[in-house]
């Protein structure tokens, strides 16, 4: 039997983590695989972001040889630093590269956002203060409003892939606890796992989740036109 034969996606990841795809891969999907490339990250701040960008189209041909049905740019800041129609140019720019469809990993969150009806967001992540910062300003320019931010202060790549869930939960909790019983939760990090307290932290909290591999998984399903529900994966998975 052909791997992939519902959808292949091919993913573009920094190369200090493996994280991100491990954690699509470890979900049972029937009828789907992945492909995936890499891009070199130096630091997470804007010079470092743009060396991580300047690499998108050459691992969008290295993935374009897998014949995959999609291609998913990971890593949100190398978009949201320059405000929202940076993904619209980056999908662009690949489609005219190699003639396969894209979306961002940025995108994602936000037609995410948008599926769950939510405006008022409590947003976590690994970043430092004025990438956060960068992402709020992204967020609110497109209709949200951040009533709470936290991040873990990081700006080497590779240290996001050291925190587990219970990091992550843990941080969930806390940004929530400080936004006011915001409509959402958002953690922002592909490299940060979360898929295994997802549901929990929307229980304790009694609010939705959404964090950037959840949402970009979704994304490049619904993109492609396949409607599983995955409960796991929280309230958003059950959304249009």
């Amino acid at each position: 039997m052909m791997l992939g034969w519902r959808a292949k996606i091919g993913q573009i990841r920094p190369a200090t983590a493996i994280e991100g795809a491990e954690e699509w891969r470890q979900l049972t999907l029937p009828g789907v695989a992945f492909a995936d490339a890499r891009t070199i990250v130096p630091k997470v701040d804007r010079d470092g972001l743009q060396v991580m960008m300047s690499q998108v189209l050459e691992a969008s041909r290295q993935l374009a040889t897998s014949k995959v049905d999609l291609i998913v740019q990971c890593g949100a800041p190398g978009t949201f630093l320059e405000g929202p129609a940076a993904d619209e140019r980056i999908k662009r720019e690949i489609f005219d590269a190699v003639g396969i469809p894209a979306i961002t990993m940025q995108e994602a969150a936000v037609k995410a956002l948008k599926a769950l009806d939510v405006t008022t967001i409590a947003l976590g992540s690994i970043y430092t203060d004025d990438v956060n910062e960068a992402l709020a300003t992204s967020l609110e320019a497109q209709g949200f409003r951040v009533t709470a931010m936290e991040g873990l202060g990081l700006d080497d790549p590779y240290e996001a892939s050291l925190h587990d869930i219970d990091s992550a939960y843990r941080l969930g909790r806390s940004v929530y606890r400080k936004s006011g019983n915001a409509d959402v939760t958002l953690i922002s990090c592909g490299t940060y796992r979360t898929f295994g307290m997802l549901k929990y932290l929307e229980m304790d909290t009694g609010a939705p989740v959404i964090s950037s591999n959840q949402s970009t998984l979704w994304h490049a399903f619904r993109t492609l036109g396949m409607p599983d529900v995955i409960p796991e994966l929280g309230a958003l998975w059950s959304a249009a």
